[in-house]
């Protein structure tokens, strides 16, 4: 006669299979986001080498960066109106592989014809957070539309201070309006990669981007009550005209120098943050203002930013320390002229 297991040994057998359950979920877990992040970063260093073929076809001019995925044409609100700027990160009816953008190849930003699959502009770490998050302190300038189903159309962002004009000049201070020497003004263009004079190696390129500001003050202007505020401000507090900073809206990471030159001063806002990089990628406790992201760079290379490298002096807390980035925080990754920004290094 067989001997049958006893309660006790089965028992025995269902708690050890738990316990290695418990053990290797984590595991699992950690590896599946180990992966995620690595095509993360592969498709940052794609999105590297479909500029470089973009302006090897162009003079080596840089693309402007907010028409990279919608041409300036689909702005015109007379014609367009339906789209609005500040939903067509989610919004599939126009996204760069919509039948819209088939059928109307003037919409159609600079780099679509270069793109071929249109995976390669979704990380679906951003992908995931952005659609739980939703347009949060999106502009409330910008005609957002809380009808639009929110279906990511990429999470991938360039440079703003790429293929453009900087202005530079003035001195430094800890804060207030200050005078300067207007000989020292200039308008330095960085159109080509030639005219970058900072280390390619430590200008971003693209980069992640939330589709919520990271502030302290967490309004959040679609929902009844505030949302998710944090103790640092990485995208600003709600500038002078109502908007906010930091929101996925337009495909350019638009991160500005706190001081800005205007008559015969420098005009120092606490508001002038810009954008920033997500803080997405393996949050703590689950608080998505807490995680990291990736950047490329303009030599092609993958850098991660957590929050602490993006704190500019201004904007630090003792918890987070210093960042690596010196005191521009996150403004130093964009910043692509060895020519320091108004006000000064120290001072942002």
């Amino acid at each position: 006669m067989k001997k049958a297991f006893t309660l006790v040994e089965l028992l025995v057998v269902i708690g050890i299979i738990a316990l290695l359950m418990a053990v290797s979920l984590p595991v699992m877990h950690r590896a599946r986001e180990q992966g995620v992040e690595t095509a993360c970063q592969s498709n940052l260093r794609q999105m590297a080498m479909i500029l470089k073929t973009y302006t090897a076809d162009h003079d080596q001019l840089f693309p402007d960066p907010r028409y990279i995925y919608h041409s300036p044409e689909s702005f015109d609100r007379s014609k367009w109106g339906a789209y609005p700027v500040c939903c067509r990160w989610h919004d599939a009816r126009i996204g760069p592989d919509s039948i819209l953008l088939q059928e109307h190849l003037e919409l159609r930003g600079s780099l679509r014809p270069y793109l071929g699959n249109m995976d390669i502009l979704i990380c679906k770490t951003a992908k995931r957070a952005n659609e739980n998050r939703g347009c949060c302190n999106s502009c409330p300038l910008c005609s957002h539309d809380p009808g639009i189903r929110t279906t990511t159309q990429y999470t991938y962002t360039m440079n703003a201070h790429l293929g453009t004009e900087l202005t530079t000049g003035g001195s430094g201070a800890a804060s207030g309006n200050l005078r300067f020497d207007s000989r020292t003004i200039r308008s330095t263009a960085t159109r080509r990669e030639s005219q970058v004079t900072r280390s390619p190696s430590s200008v971003f390129l693209f980069g992640e981007q939330n589709s919520w500001a990271v502030n302290t003050i967490g309004r959040q202007p679609l929902y009844a009550d505030s949302h998710w505020p944090a103790e640092f401000e990485l995208s600003g507090k709600i500038g002078p005209s109502g908007g906010h900073f930091g929101t996925l809206y337009l495909s350019d990471l638009q991160i500005l120098p706190t001081y800005m030159i205007g008559g015969s001063h420098l005009a120092k806002d606490d508001w002038r943050i810009g954008h920033a990089f997500a803080t997405c990628h393996r949050p703590r406790s689950g608080d998505l203002n807490t995680g990291h992201s990736y950047t490329v760079m303009l030599d092609g290379h993958v850098e991660r930013v957590t929050v602490a490298d993006q704190l500019r002096r201004s904007r630090r807390v003792p918890r987070l320390g210093e960042s690596r980035l010196g005191p521009g925080g996150n403004l130093a990754l964009a910043w692509p002229i060895d020519i320091p920004p108004p006000g000064g290094w120290e001072n942002q």
